[in-house]
């Protein structure tokens, strides 16, 4: 199911009224409190706070609206606070916690001493008075990947070969999306054959259009092999163009030493990043 995550804005009054009844603090939450909400069909079932102090954030009164616990909720809406606070230019985040320390320990939050919290953090009124002296400090480096779109023509060779390679070389350090100017809407059988002989599974993946991948932008780096004019822009960082063949009615011997030649770059591109 797919849900809605946007600021608390007109559904502030619910997102409060949600924190109230799960018995969390409310009584600093003005207007320079970022406020937001999980929606499901414009019902809020969900919301988490945000303060951001340069490259720190202060995590706060993640709530799931009663009679939804145990769904999965909390952990996607945490999941969307992160990327939230990562597009603030967060890196770090902090949390105080009564109950839920065990939910934070296992999406990666740790436990700190109240003494090694810094000065921002503790100057907040959740820190300083709003939460009990005994409450659990918590912290979570948030982890920056890069993000790269690979582009040729059909989506069906050399940039899905490309975005397997990202992902495989680059783990959790890099989102890889590829996408056509004008995609075939299918995969190359060479491609899957060459790249299952990798060790990577290529039928997993889509032939997708630039439109449907625009929605991840903006990129840390757009690399295009072959299509031209046919390339439009698309919000990056850096642009890089790769003069890779179009191997698609090659024989395999040669078809693979294309395979071996994106590999190469890929590998190149993730150190230069």
């Amino acid at each position: 199911m797919k849900y809605q995550f946007l600021p608390a804005n007109q559904f502030r009054a619910q997102a409060i009224s949600i924190l109230s009844d799960n018995n969390l603090p409310v009584s600093d939450l003005d207007e320079n409190k970022l406020l937001y909400v999980l929606l499901d069909d414009n019902n809020v079932i969900g919301t988490g706070g945000l303060e951001v102090f340069e490259d720190i954030g202060l995590l706060r009164s993640i709530s799931i609206k009663k009679g939804l616990h145990g769904k999965g909720l909390g952990k996607i809406l945490t999941d969307k606070m992160e990327k939230e606070a990562l597009s603030q230019g967060v890196t770090t985040l902090y949390l105080l916690t009564t109950t839920a320390n065990d939910f934070f320990e296992r999406h990666g939050y740790t436990v700190i001493s109240r003494e090694n919290v810094p000065e921002s953090i503790k100057s907040s009124s959740e820190f300083s008075s709003i939460c009990p002296s005994t409450a659990i400090v918590m912290k979570k480096e948030l982890e920056v990947k890069k993000k790269i779109l690979f582009v040729c023509v059909e989506n069906s060779n050399r940039s899905q070969m490309s975005e397997a390679f990202a992902k495989t070389l680059g783990g959790n350090r890099v989102e890889a999306y590829s996408a056509g100017s004008k995609p075939s809407g299918k995969i190359n059988p060479k491609a899957i054959a060459a790249m299952q002989e990798a060790g990577y599974d290529l039928q997993s993946h889509q032939s997708k259009s630039l439109g449907e991948v625009e929605q991840y932008a903006p990129f840390d780096a757009v690399v295009t092999m072959g299509c031209g004019d046919a390339c439009p822009w698309m919000p990056a960082k850096k642009f890089i163009d790769w003069e890779i063949p179009d191997p698609r009615n090659m024989d395999t011997a040669d078809f693979n030493k294309v395979r071996d030649l994106i590999r190469d770059k890929v590998r190149d591109l993730l150190t230069s990043l």
